[in-house]
């Protein structure tokens, strides 16, 4: 549990999954912070993630130590992984802040050592959080995820544009080559607002020489293409 700067959930929860290695190597493996969808919670994501990734690491993929932060709200359920324009959730902050100080604790990791990966709204998290945090994570994953703003519960406020503008991922766009990026889309994904986003904003990351990768396998909007692409995201992330 890990206090927040906010009223929704001045005390939020989090979990953290480390593979089966020695102590030593744990103390300094990299970390993915792994962002749930809405509806959706930590456990919902660590039930499909977990025995994937232990497959893969297995398999010859290098290790890193999951966390799994709990990121719904309360005024605005549809949280969109952000700090809320009237404050009553204040995630984005807590995420990049208070979680990274109790998950690393004295053995803080570069950026290099760190990535951000999210499934749907998630999806969209891990990008505007990587986006406007290019200083503290090296690579971002999207699995299912969007590259505009779809603020369904008002957490960016009515008519707010100034807000709006800060939430929209093609205003940062100009920080995506700093970061390495891979784009997930499952083949049988038809959801309006996830269908054709990854090659959109794949053409948006071309035009700024940003590395990335796309992925498309076969599913639809669910854990189960999620848990498949495990081993494909475990064996792309590149750590220093």
């Amino acid at each position: 549990n890990v206090p927040s700067p906010e009223t929704d959930f001045p005390m939020r929860s989090l979990y953290i999954w480390t593979p089966q290695v020695d102590t030593e190597t744990a103390a300094n493996l990299p970390i993915v912070y792994f962002l749930h969808g809405w509806p959706g919670s930590p456990l919902s994501m660590i039930y499909s993630i977990v025995p994937a990734l232990d497959k893969a690491f297995q398999g010859g993929a290098d290790p890193f130590i999951a966390v799994f932060p709990d990121g719904n709200a309360k005024t605005h359920v549809d949280s969109e992984w952000a700090d809320s324009s009237d404050g009553k959730a204040m995630i984005e902050t807590w995420l990049t802040t208070k979680v990274i100080a109790a998950v690393e604790g004295d053995n803080v990791r570069s950026k290099d050592q760190r990535a951000i990966r999210g499934f749907s709204m998630g999806g969209y998290g891990a990008a505007i959080i990587g986006l406007h945090h290019p200083e503290l994570y090296s690579q971002v994953v999207t699995l299912a995820g969007y590259f505009v703003v779809d603020d369904l519960t008002n957490a960016f406020g009515v008519n707010n544009k100034v807000k709006r503008a800060l939430q929209t991922p093609s205003n940062y766009l100009k920080n995506s080559n700093q970061i390495r990026w891979f784009l997930g889309e499952a083949a049988q994904d038809y959801t309006l607002l996830i269908k054709g986003q990854a090659s959109a904003w794949a053409a948006k990351l071309k035009s700024k020489g940003a590395s990335f990768k796309i992925s498309r396998i076969d599913g639809g909007h669910d854990y189960t293409f999620v848990s498949n692409e495990m081993a494909p995201v475990a064996n792309w992330l590149k750590w220093a």
